[in-house]
C-alpha cells in the first residue's frame, strides 16, 4: 500500500517535474530549442513504438500467425516498447528515463540478466570453448625457401 502511495504520489508531481525541467532547458538552450527538442524526442518515440509494432506484425505474417518467443527476448521489447512510450510523452524527465531504459546494460539489470563479460554472447563465427576443451600447440615454423630473407648467394 506504501509503494502505491509513492506511484501516486510520484505521478502526480511528474507534469510540475516537467514543467520546471522544461523551463531550466528553454533558460539554457532558449525556448525555440527546448521546444524542438520535445517535438523531436517525442516524435522519436513515436517511431520506434511503431517500429516495434511493425516488427511484431511481420513476425506475425511470416509465421503464419503463430509467434514464439523467449521471456527474454520479450522483456526486451517490453522494455523497448515502455521506452518508446516515455519518449512520445512530452518532457525532458521522461525523455531521460526512456535514454536510461535504452542501455542494454541496464536492460539486463532490470530484466534480472545482467551480462557479466564471461556471459556476453559469442560473435557469429567465433567456437567459445572452455579451458578443458583445447590445449595449445607450438610447433617450430615451416622452413620454406620464399620465406627467407633476400641476401647474397
Amino acid at each position: 500500500m506504501v509503494q502505491l502511495r509513492w506511484l501516486v504520489l510520484g505521478l502526480i508531481a511528474l507534469p510540475f517535474l516537467e514543467f520546471a525541467t522544461f523551463f531550466w532547458v528553454a533558460g539554457q538552450i532558449g525556448f525555440f530549442g527546448a521546444f524542438f527538442g520535445v517535438l523531436l524526442t517525442s516524435f522519436l518515440g513515436i517511431l520506434l513504438l511503431k517500429g516495434g509494432a511493425k516488427l511484431l506484425f511481420s513476425q506475425v505474417l511470416r509465421s503464419g500467425g503463430v509467434v514464439l518467443v523467449s521471456g527474454d527476448a520479450a522483456r526486451s521489447g517490453m522494455l523497448t516498447a515502455f521506452a518508446g512510450l516515455l519518449l512520445a510523452i512530452p518532457g525532458f524527465v521522461t525523455d531521460i528515463i526512456a535514454l536510461v531504459l535504452l542501455v542494454p546494460a541496464i536492460r539486463g539489470l532490470l530484466s534480472g540478466r545482467a551480462l557479466t563479460p564471461a556471459q556476453r554472447p559469442t560473435p557469429p563465427g567465433v567456437v567459445d570453448l572452455e579451458p578443458a576443451d583445447w590445449r595449445e600447440e607450438r610447433r617450430p615454423p615451416a622452413t620454406d625457401p620464399r620465406l627467407n630473407p633476400p641476401g647474397p648467394g
